[in-house]
């Protein structure tokens, strides 16, 4: 199993993810987070490096040594790791529509950085984002109400 990588302008780039990199790189961060992480190599280093004009390197959370808890605030008990801060960031192209029409100058949708982009919703089925369980039914109105 691999990772496949594309962007325009270069040859795809192909990352093994069976056999898991005991090399670490220190000083990865995101936001107030610091830590080390898995390095995939210098191959994939040098694809990144040559695509972004600067130095980088691809690697992947170490789930064994690090820890980055979602910010007690918002919820309990769950843990992240490379992501802005929460486990699933949600965006509706008619949230940004209504936005973009008060606005001088278009914003484009991945300065949100979200992970869903949800188009059109329809409330008939939901997930249960703390266990994974995907509920069929439908929620009351009352709830859905309260969403709009």
């Amino acid at each position: 199993m691999s990772i496949h990588i594309l962007a325009p302008g270069v040859e795809a780039l192909q990352v093994p993810l069976s056999k898991p990199s005991l090399v670490t790189t220190d000083g990865v961060s995101v936001w107030e987070w610091c830590g080390s992480a898995f390095d995939e190599g210098d191959e994939a280093a040098r694809w990144f490096s040559n695509y972004l004009g600067k130095p980088a390197r691809l690697v992947h959370f170490n789930e064994a040594s690090e820890t980055r808890p979602v910010d007690a605030n918002y919820a309990t008990g769950y843990k992240v790791k490379f992501c802005d801060g929460y486990p699933f960031l949600v965006l509706s192209q008619g949230s940004l529509d209504a936005l973009n029409a008060l606005l001088k100058d278009p914003i484009l949708v991945n300065r949100f950085r979200p992970k869903f982009v949800l188009s059109v919703l329809f409330f008939i089925n939901y997930f249960l984002v703390e266990t994974g369980c995907f509920i069929a039914g439908t929620l009351p109105i009352s709830t859905l109400m309260g969403w709009i």
